[in-house]
């Protein structure tokens, strides 16, 4: 009877077993449990070359998974570098805007003073006393050209 979890010493013992038994008369059998051992023979060494294999492939997994995992990293640092400076640029841009709303400002600011100052000078000659020396001078011209002419 063959156990599921044999090892490959145990399948080569019971080959061994089975050449001590063989005779003349067991020759039949033995070719058919010979041939059944061989196949499990082949079996296990199938599995113990995978096993080589996979411990192969696991190192140079590991190896490429670190290299992967040194990448993400470069990656992610990457990745935030430049999400501060779209922060750092969107920053500037909504300062710009801002920069270009108050400058807007100050135009209209500064146009309003000067109409509200022209308003104001308009107003103060209006509003202002005659000069006496003006109006002295005008009144004496006014003299000077009556009596020239009288």
């Amino acid at each position: 009877m063959m156990y599921p979890n044999r090892y490959y010493c145990s399948v080569l013992m019971e080959c061994r077993k089975a050449l001590e038994k063989l005779n003349v008369f067991t020759v039949f059998f033995f070719k058919k449990q010979f041939a059944m051992l061989l196949e499990e023979l082949q079996v296990h060494g199938n599995r113990m070359e995978a096993a080589i294999q996979d411990k192969a492939d696991l190192h140079r997994y590991h190896c490429e998974a670190k290299v992967v995992h040194d990448e993400l990293k470069v990656l992610n640092m990457n990745k935030e570098e430049l999400e501060a400076q779209i922060g750092e640029m969107q920053l500037t841009v909504s300062k710009g805007e801002e920069l270009e709303h108050l400058h807007k400002q100050k135009i209209q600011l500064s146009h309003e003073v000067n109409m509200l100052q022209k308003e104001m000078f308009e107003l103060t000659e209006y509003l202002s006393p005659p000069n006496d020396s003006t109006a002295h001078s005008l009144f004496l011209e006014k003299e000077v050209l009556n009596n020239g002419h009288d």
